[in-house]
């Protein structure tokens, strides 16, 4: 068969290169299901190797963000916990329940104008190098305020 290929387009390496080159193309018309799990799985392999690079290349700086993340999350938590607090607590002081409220109000507001911060500060200390691309519109949106 790829004498007469060759014979048809010149020489038999022709042929082959034909013939190899049809053959590929069949293959790559059809992406098998396993072909498609293969990829996923060599996909998250890359990304975690990129990952592992990046915290062995900042391992310096881990307490550094680990102080970041404390110093702006704690704030922001107990903001919030503190107002679930005061809202829970304050059916049993009818006499204090206005001022109470307009508390737990408040702190809500005041932990609520710094989510994206918070989300900005969260996505950057767990998501790695992949977040630094994603992170770019919440830190726009928190400096845009």
């Amino acid at each position: 068969m790829f004498s007469f290929l060759g014979k048809l387009f010149g020489t038999d390496k022709a042929g082959e290169k034909l013939v190899d080159g049809a053959t590929s193309a069949i293959d790559k018309i059809w992406y098998t299901e396993e072909e498609k799990a293969e990829d996923a799985a060599q996909a998250k392999r890359e990304a975690a190797a990129v990952y592992m690079k990046w915290l062995e290349s900042t391992s310096g700086s881990r307490l550094a963000r680990r102080m970041i993340a404390f110093m702006v999350t704690f704030p922001w938590a107990l903001a919030n916990f503190v107002a679930m607090i005061l809202r829970a607590s304050a059916p049993f002081f009818p006499e204090s329940a206005e001022v109470i409220n307009a508390s737990a109000s408040s702190l809500t507001s005041d932990a609520s104008e710094n989510n994206t911060l918070v989300g900005v500060v969260l996505l950057f200390y767990f998501g790695g190098p992949a977040a630094v691309d994603a992170s770019k519109g919440l830190v726009q949106k928190w400096v845009n305020k």
